[in-house]
């Protein structure tokens, strides 16, 4: 008979008092189970019955997963890390813009509808696929996860107000990409659409957590910020807001660091070289501002053939300018024909009256006149045409000649 070495059963009699002890050492869990119920399945005093979000967890899977976005141009993707980098703070989680407001709109015609300065400023927003885009009307925001790896979930949420209780309707979109995505805030079934609103949650790649509702301050129609429960901002506004509403003509211009202007900016003598009205042959054309005041003064607008000595049409009125720094200025000129071989004899109007608006150079040396509010157009402007002109400052030209 085989007998087993004493080295051995020391050991195995080791082994077996250890896993004992262990065992002995163990004591029921005194923590929580969940967020109100404690061990003993009583719930937890100073809670409310309001349902807590699940939280999302990166890589932890879930219902309608979005897909990735399909691949950004070359000039979308640079502009997308680009703001990603611009908006980089400690804190900071996601970045929103407000893009406007858009009626019921299909098959991407939200475009035309959108602000073009973002846009152009922007590309990758209008390259953003219907995978990514949640609605189709309403307010629309463009969101950013600064981390390329976050998880983003957009749910349409509803406070039952009989039991107070916040509750999920529908994922709306779930992705585990930290793509851009759009957002329309008009959201569900129109039984809901007095009590229901959408609701972000964003989870970054180091686990930190954020739940943002798309809304607007109603005094200033900017967007609320999401903050931690430390007052931090964890979301970037983005948005251009003195862009909203600007003539599309003006936004590549916006969109590349062109802005309005205050009064004492315009004085001088702004030149530009056009067609003559109702002619093929060019002309030269000076507008002179001469500031009075903080708002405006007096103007004069005078051209010439190429190449002549004579004025063809003088012009002289008044000017007022309403200034906005972060989008176009609006002037308003109110123009009499005075002089020139044109007068008296020309069956065009003698006065001219219209706002319009524009942008300069960050030199300040080179401006964008858009079309009049009103239609009416100044004589270096196409009859027929809302074609802006491009102006510049003429430093050789410091006084007025007495025309």
């Amino acid at each position: 008979m085989r007998r087993t070495p004493k080295q051995v059963s020391a050991f195995l009699l080791t082994l077996v008092l250890m896993l004992s002890l262990c065992a002995c050492g163990q004591k029921p869990q005194t923590g929580t189970y969940g967020p109100n119920i404690s061990a003993g399945g009583e719930t937890n005093p100073n809670t409310t019955d309001k349902k807590t979000p699940e939280v999302l967890r990166p890589g932890g899977g879930g219902p309608d997963v979005g897909s990735v976005q399909t691949e950004f141009s070359q000039e979308a993707a640079q502009s997308l890390a680009w703001l990603r980098d611009r908006m980089d703070f400690p804190q900071t989680m996601f970045g929103v813009a407000l893009l406007g407001y858009t009626g019921e709109t299909s098959d991407g015609d939200w475009l035309a509808e959108a602000d073009q300065s973002m846009l152009q400023k922007y590309p990758f927003i209008s390259e953003i696929d219907a995978e990514h885009t949640i609605g189709n009307d309403d307010y629309l925001y463009c969101l950013v996860p600064i981390d390329e790896n976050a998880t983003v979930s957009v749910n349409l949420m509803r406070l039952d107000p009989k039991s107070g209780n916040e509750e999920i309707i529908e994922v709306l979109y779930r992705s585990e990409s930290g793509d851009p995505v759009l957002i329309f805030t008009a959201g569900g079934d129109d039984a809901y659409a007095y009590r229901s609103y959408i609701e972000v949650q964003i989870v970054d790649n180091a686990g930190n957590h954020c739940v943002w509702d798309p809304q607007l301050y109603t005094s200033t129609g900017h967007i609320v910020p999401c903050f931690s429960e430390n007052g931090d901002y964890l979301s970037f506004d983005f948005s251009e807001y003195g862009w909203r509403g600007t003539p599309s003509e003006l936004a590549p211009w916006l969109a590349d660091g062109w802005s309005g202007i205050y009064a004492p900016g315009l004085e001088g003598c702004w030149t530009v070289q056009a067609a003559a009205w109702d002619t093929n042959q060019t002309a030269n054309y000076y507008l002179w501002f001469f500031p009075e005041d903080e708002t405006g003064g007096s103007v004069n607008l005078d051209w010439q053939y190429e190449g002549s000595d004579l004025f063809e049409e003088m012009w002289s009125g008044t000017w007022e300018i309403t200034s906005v720094m972060d989008g176009p200025s609006y002037v308003t000129l109110s123009l009499s024909l005075v002089g020139g071989e044109n007068y008296g004899v020309s069956d065009d109007p003698y006065d001219i009256s219209d706002t319009y608006p524009l942008v300069v150079s960050p030199s300040g040396e080179e401006m964008v006149l858009g079309a009049g509010e009103n239609g009416a157009h100044l004589p270096f402007m196409p009859k027929y045409d809302a074609q802006l002109r491009i102006l510049t400052l003429d430093s050789w030209l410091t006084e007025s000649p007495d025309w």
